[in-house]
């Protein structure tokens, strides 16, 4: 498992910046003995995020015509819908960590982008035959990596997102519709 003690051996600039914040507030926490820890964020989806990445692609596919491009969709990836993040973070914040702690916020549960697709896709009414999948390559700095632990989230809070994408995509629309 992915689990918070891992060695993290991070392959791209932006990996090495989030390494180098994570130690740099492990340092400050533990040399002042702040109850401070760093929530480590997976594959996060639903309302808010940027326009181009996978989910935001989708919704905005959905109010369209043509195919969608995307690759073979072979990557795994924890997905976890924002408002689980927000409820893990709120969640974390009453719980008493040790200072510096790292702690994993993720289903627990890998899915390929693929299945994730079919099943957005699905809930969204998008059409199986309009995803073009194979059409774009993996690109170039995509990590893969190993199963992610939640045991830490679960002993400090009793708690951990649901593993149900379905039910989770669900939810994303209707939070969405709120918005307006």
């Amino acid at each position: 498992d992915l689990a918070e003690q891992s060695l993290p051996r991070p392959t791209t600039l932006y990996g090495e910046t989030k390494l180098a914040g994570t130690l740099a507030v492990q340092r400050i926490c533990g040399a002042q003995r702040v109850p401070a820890l760093t929530a480590r964020l997976f594959t996060v989806f639903g309302p808010g995020e940027h326009a181009g990445r996978l989910f935001p692609t989708l919704c905005d596919a959905a109010d369209t015509d043509g195919t969608i491009p995307l690759t073979a969709g072979t990557q795994q990836r924890d997905f976890c819908f924002v408002e689980d993040i927000a409820t893990g973070l709120l969640k974390l914040g009453a719980a008493h960590v040790e200072p510096g702690e790292v702690v994993n916020i993720a289903c627990g549960k890998k899915t390929t982008v693929r299945e994730f697709v079919v099943l957005a896709a699905c809930s969204l009414g998008i059409a199986p035959e309009r995803l073009d999948f194979g059409a774009l390559p993996i690109r170039a700095e995509e990590m893969s990596h190993d199963a992610i632990s939640v045991q830490r989230l679960l002993e400090l809070t009793g708690w951990k997102p649901s593993e149900d994408l379905v039910n989770a995509l669900e939810r994303s629309h209707l939070f969405s519709s709120s918005l307006v």
